[in-house]
């Protein structure tokens, strides 16, 4: 019954081994899988090796059970301390650490393989039978140095863990502290097995390392393919990935989600819900600007968001893909930078260009290059054009006075309550000084004139409050009707000609054009 059991424990770590290394090779696509397969080969070799020598019947079999047995333990100690160094992106020196363990680990092997001619490792052994088939054996000079090596490695393996363990974020150490508990396992198990042989306790050999690999088997199992826990990925580069101020966006060749870092959960929250091989597309406020993910050509795109907190962000963002071998293209890589403060930097150099920077009223540059737009527009469709200045009736008595910050509230004043009596589309500039100039599209003469006595009644009833002074002042304005041989500079000065007439008159009026009386 013993047999049976052992047999089945050792089948099971076996096949559990297979299954894992077939999954890395067809659905890792790091470049960091590279020792673990090396590694799980390796156990697989160990397995099946030890499982030969328990079926076994006779001392022969056992034997040579045992040099395939020893091919596979002499160099998965090498490969998973080779493997947990790479996770962990410690470089060891080729020279100085790799070749010297490869070294030992084939001398070890080739010793066990040539034992008849020399005796190293075995000085006799014979086949028993109960309980468990297997062979026994009077250890050579080298039989210690090839037990202890695993136990020399797996402690090196123990010590880079417990390094990047204090060394990670929080959120790795998890995936550390399994790796950790996945390599105790058969460490705890050879160290017993030596102490088992020297101390000689046990009346029969049996070897716990296999055993506990089945324990470690299952372990790999669950971390890999039920908790995505070893993807291969080492801890580094995504230690790494949370520093990055740019989104990243890991995709496979099929646009599915495998990987984001912080930086892209921030951008778009709503990848934090997809799980592995789920398509992007699906993830809530996926930017509509990326429905074609498959065209490379168009390299560089921008989009935005609104969040109420934030306001408008602006975002550019590139695809590009990740080649095969073959030059199949097997993953894409989405980077996104925000550049908001960009955009922001270059609307408030238009607005310096654009905008008056006292009223935030356009300035007359602007002004001339929308008003002429204006006008060939309204002249194609028939409209009546008429053109206002309006002058502030003694501004300067207000900065005499209160001062010149007193006269810039003044204007302010004055921005705000033409705003609220124009329509939305009628152009408003700051002409200069205390001086505006509106043009006033498709009103008939009356309507153009009653709209100018609202804003000189509005200005007259006006108050600005300055430092506890209330400050009150009157406008003069004069209007001009836009003929069609006029430009838009001379019904201006038209217009600027009945505003005078308006000062001359009194103040505080509004003045026709005289030929249009």
């Amino acid at each position: 019954m013993i047999p049976f059991i052992l047999v089945f424990i050792v089948c099971i770590a076996l096949s559990l081994s297979l299954f894992l290394e077939i999954y890395t090779i067809f659905w890792s696509k790091s470049f960091k899988k590279n020792y673990f397969l090396l590694m799980q080969t390796m156990v697989i070799i160990y397995l099946l090796g030890y499982l030969l020598e328990i079926t076994s019947i006779n001392a022969e079999e056992a034997f040579a059970a045992a040099k395939i047995l020893y091919l596979g333990s002499s160099f998965v100690s090498s490969f998973v301390f080779f493997f947990i160094a790479d996770y962990c992106d410690i470089k060891l020196h080729p020279v100085f650490v790799r070749v010297p363990m490869v070294i030992m680990s084939a001398a070890i092997t080739l010793a066990m393989w040539t034992n008849k001619f020399h005796h190293l490792i075995y000085l006799d052994y014979s086949f028993q039978n109960a309980p468990v088939h297997n062979l026994v054996f009077t250890p050579g000079s080298l039989y210690y140095l090839a037990n202890t090596y695993p136990i020399i490695c797996m402690i090196l393996g123990t010590a880079l863990l417990l390094y990047k363990i204090k060394e990670s974020e929080t959120k790795y150490r998890k995936r550390l502290l399994a790796l950790l508990i996945c390599l105790a396992i058969p460490f705890i198990a050879q160290a017993g097995y030596i102490v088992v042989m020297i101390t000689g306790i046990l009346s029969f050999h049996i070897h716990f390392t296999p055993f506990s690999l089945a324990i470690m088997s299952l372990c790999l199992y669950l971390g890999v393919v039920r908790f995505n826990m070893f993807d291969i990925i080492s801890v580094a580069i995504e230690t790494a990935m949370e520093h990055i101020l740019e989104g990243f966006v890991l995709l496979d060749e099929n646009n599915n989600y495998l990987f984001s870092n912080p930086a892209a959960i921030k951008i778009i929250p709503g990848i934090t819900k997809l799980r592995n091989g789920e398509s992007i597309c699906s993830a809530a406020g996926w930017p509509g600007e990326f429905a074609n993910l498959d065209n490379f050509d168009c390299d560089l795109i921008d989009f935005s968001t609104s969040t109420s907190g934030e306001g408008i962000r602006y975002f550019r963002a590139s695809i590009s893909p990740v080649f095969a071998d073959n030059k199949a293209v097997m993953a894409k890589i989405i980077l996104i930078r925000e550049t908001t403060d960009s955009i922001n930097l270059l609307k408030e150099l238009e607005n310096v260009a654009y905008i008056d920077a006292l009223t935030g009223l356009y300035n007359r540059k602007h002004f001339f290059e929308l008003a002429n737009a204006d006008i060939e527009r309204a002249q194609r469709l028939n409209q009546t054009i008429y053109t206002a200045m309006l002058d502030l009736d003694f501004f300067k008595n207000v900065n005499d006075t209160y001062g010149h910050a007193a006269g810039d509230m003044v204007l302010k004043t004055t921005a705000r309550v033409i705003r609220q009596a124009i329509r939305a589309y009628d152009l408003l500039c700051r002409y200069g000084g205390e001086e505006f100039v509106l043009l006033i599209l498709d009103l008939e003469a009356n309507e153009a004139f009653t709209l100018m006595e609202r804003i000189r009644e509005d200005m007259e009833s006006a108050i600005t409050s300055y430092e506890g002074i209330e400050i009150k002042i009157t406008c003069s304005i004069g209007i001009a009707k836009f003929q069609r041989t006029d430009t838009l500079e001379s019904s201006i000065k038209k217009s600027d000609e009945a505003m005078y007439i308006a000062k001359n008159s009194g103040r505080n009026q509004v003045k026709v054009f005289e030929s249009e009386i």
